[in-house]
């Protein structure tokens, strides 16, 4: 039997909440899930019920500062690189982590570039990649596809309410075939981006990170990393990714068949024996 935690509201460095949670057993590799853009960690729901993920590790996850139940400062101050590394640490020790492997999907995986710029490779045990867009600055046009990019910068604008909706619709519907994802959950989706206020989105796509934390944490360390990519994925250019993580000794490329942005909603059980299996065997 596993214990579930109930989500809790925790205060970062800098006062800022940040809702978090946790399910499974404590005793087991650890797994922090970090969302994507304008998402909240609701978006990893089906891992978190599901029972052989439970059964094998420590499920961890929580809203990025600017989106969901978290705290939603907008001044230029709470978007330094160090705050939003402050944001990771706050969970790592509310949950007494041991060097957790952390899942980064999406622009969520820019996050890791910000906790290696203030600590050492092996606060970490392994990075997993999940169509990821690996640290902000140019690379961002790179790694994006030019479908996926068009719809940003309406995104972040106040002034026309139409074409907001039109490019969130636009955006979200990237993430999936028509009629794959269950309709509340698509919902929920675009209700993730409704909450967050423009100013953040400018804030977080906006940003530039110093990604030689990152970098020199796979050249010269060796930390495993796992890059798991949809093949039908139409927000991310896979090829970008690696091509941005180049020089990582320690790399495992995942390709999996027919599945999409949501890479573990269109192949759950492919997915979930990839992740776990490399789990596994990067912790003998």
């Amino acid at each position: 039997m596993y214990a579930m935690s109930t989500g809790r509201l925790l205060k970062s460095a800098d006062g800022t909440e940040i809702y978090a949670e946790a399910v499974g057993d404590a005793s087991k590799p650890a797994v922090v899930f970090i969302h994507g853009f304008s998402m909240s960690s609701m978006a990893f729901n089906a891992i978190f019920s599901d029972p052989q993920w439970i059964a094998n590790v420590y499920l961890v996850r929580y809203d990025v500062r600017g989106h969901g139940r978290s705290g939603k400062p907008s001044d230029e101050a709470f978007w330094a690189s160090k705050r939003l590394a402050e944001d990771f640490d706050t969970v790592v020790e509310a949950y007494k982590l041991d060097k957790p492997f952390v899942l980064g999907w999406s622009l969520g995986a820019t996050f890791i570039t910000d906790v290696l710029s203030f600590h050492p490779p092996s606060y970490i045990s392994g990075i997993i990649y999940v169509a990821a867009l690996p640290y902000m600055g140019p690379t961002l046009a790179q790694v994006g596809s030019p479908a996926c990019l068009v719809t940003l910068a309406p995104l972040m604008q106040t002034a026309d309410v139409g074409a907001y909706q039109t490019n969130a619709i636009a955006f979200a519907e990237l993430t999936h075939a028509p009629g794959t994802l269950p309709y509340d959950f698509y919902l929920a989706c675009l209700g993730n981006s409704l909450v967050q206020p423009r100013g953040i989105t400018m804030r977080l796509l906006g940003r530039t990170q110093d990604e030689s934390g990152l970098l020199k944490a796979g050249r010269e360390a060796g930390v495993p990393l796992l890059s798991v990519h949809g093949a039908k994925d139409r927000i991310i250019v896979r090829q970008a990714v690696l091509d941005a993580v180049q020089e990582w000794k320690n790399l495992t490329v995942v390709d999996i068949e027919d599945a999409e942005h949501f890479v573990w909603l269109s192949q759950p059980d492919k997915f979930r024996s990839e992740v776990l299996s490399w789990i596994a065997r990067v912790s003998t």
